[in-house]
């Protein structure tokens, strides 16, 4: 069966101690069968290991990231020795019938940089024909707000989705900070689609990822593009506004599960 992968994904890789959000602190680390074995038979591993998880420590880290950001088992063992979640986050793939699809989260930075600042239209690698959804928002012929519309007519008004995303599960209180200083002061139609339009390459890009993650969720990726442009114009950066709503919604399955519910009918 062929596996396609965005053409970025060949670049991506661990930047590991120059990350500045670290993958192995304030995640549940769980570990499949084969690794677990070999963690149980290491003296060093065994005590951080509880069921089929290694035990953070009081400060939500993984007992093996050391203080420079790196992993003290990469060190001693190489990569191999890894746990499959530690060796595949933040990639992801999507099984079909005749073929797979993997790509790269933008919960992680460096994929957010990857994904979000690429200055050609999405590709696959080996090539395949794109859906119609994302032909249409890198289609340049009309502005992308425009473009946008064509996948979801009536968009919702930035403080109906931001009063929405305020219901969900919260990981980071930050995010806390940034929903509710849209709903204080919601921006406007004519600001989003400014901001948007100005920056249509990285909203493209950013969009782009949603449909194809989500192939069958064209309103959530439009709304997720909406609430990025809120974000920005609220003093986010856009790669940190990306990370965080990657990490709030897309990874945790009660969040990401409402909001393409709450999308499609809003």
């Amino acid at each position: 069966m062929i596996t396609y992968f965005p053409d970025y994904y060949k670049d991506f890789h661990c930047v590991a101690d120059k990350c500045r959000h670290t993958c192995c602190a304030g995640w549940e680390i769980d570990v499949d069968d084969d690794a677990l074995e070999r963690f149980l038979s290491d003296p060093s591993i065994a005590p951080h290991i509880s069921g089929n998880s290694i035990t953070l420590d009081s400060s939500e880290r993984c007992p093996f990231l050391r203080e420079d950001g790196l992993c003290k088992m990469i060190l001693e063992h190489g990569e191999d020795f890894l746990c499959d979640i530690c060796t595949e986050h933040p990639r992801f793939y999507n099984e079909y019938e005749d073929c797979t699809e993997g790509g790269i989260g933008l919960v992680c930075e460096e994929a957010c940089r990857l994904i979000i600042e690429k200055q050609e239209d999405f590709c696959l690698i080996p090539p395949k024909p794109l859906p119609s959804s994302i032909k249409t928002v890198f289609d340049t012929t009309k502005s992308l707000s425009s473009r946008l519309h064509i996948l979801k007519n009536e968009v919702s008004a930035s403080l109906t989705r931001a009063s929405f995303i305020s219901t969900l599960e919260v990981l980071d209180p930050k995010w806390t900070d940034l929903i509710n200083g849209i709903i204080k002061d919601p921006p406007s139609y004519s600001e989003e689609e400014e901001v948007i339009d100005r920056n249509a390459r990285r909203f493209s890009n950013f969009c782009a990822y949603l449909l194809y993650r989500y192939p069958e969720e064209s309103g959530f990726a439009v709304e997720s593009t909406y609430l990025l442009a809120d974000l920005l114009i609220r003093g986010t950066d856009i790669l940190e506004a990306a990370r965080m709503f990657s990490g709030e919604i897309e990874y945790s399955d009660i969040n990401i599960e409402n909001a393409i519910d709450f999308f499609a009918s809003v």
